[in-house]
């Protein structure tokens, strides 16, 4: 008899936006950590939040820095 069959059709998985943002951060970018004494990270945190940038644009600035000074 034919009711014991089932047809199932195969949906694509759904976009999922977190697993994408994860793979994309792995492939492009690399995690960089530094300890700080507590006051040197209140200075990088306060020129920060002074100069409306991220941690990740300090970084950049000061290797540019760094670098331009040779």
């Amino acid at each position: 008899m034919f009711l014991d069959r089932k047809k199932y059709i195969e949906y694509p998985n759904k976009f999922n936006r977190n697993e994408y943002n994860t793979k994309y951060q792995k492939e492009h970018y690399a995690r960089f950590v530094a300890d700080l004494k507590p006051e040197e990270k209140k200075r990088v945190d306060d020129y920060c939040t002074k100069e409306g940038i991220s941690k990740s644009e300090f970084i950049r600035r000061a290797l540019e820095m760094f670098e331009n000074c040779k």
